[in-house]
């Protein structure tokens, strides 16, 4: 089963952030499920079952977990071909 990242949540003071890591949380989609879940929620998600959160746009990107070179655990774009990450695009709240 494939959940969609729907929306974003920034920490605190990172509202304009174009960084990846300083998404506080991500409002996943699926089946019966929408709520938001912190991104080290997500990050643990991918790891334990790869390819099931994707970004849908005019295109559907797969996301990734990903670890800071500090240790932060967070989700990206797997394979990112575009400047800015498409997670980053979605609506913010």
């Amino acid at each position: 089963m494939l959940l969609y990242a729907a929306k974003i949540k920034m920490s605190p003071g990172c509202t304009d952030s174009l960084c990846c890591q300083d998404i506080e949380s991500i409002y996943l989609e699926g089946l019966n499920s929408k709520t938001f879940h912190l991104r080290e929620t997500v990050h643990a998600l991918l790891k334990y079952d790869p390819k099931t959160v994707a970004v849908k746009n005019k295109e559907i990107f797969i996301l990734e977990a990903a670890t800071s070179p500090k240790g932060d655990q967070y989700v990206r774009t797997a394979n990112c071909p575009k400047k800015i990450d498409p997670l980053l695009s979605l609506p913010r709240l």
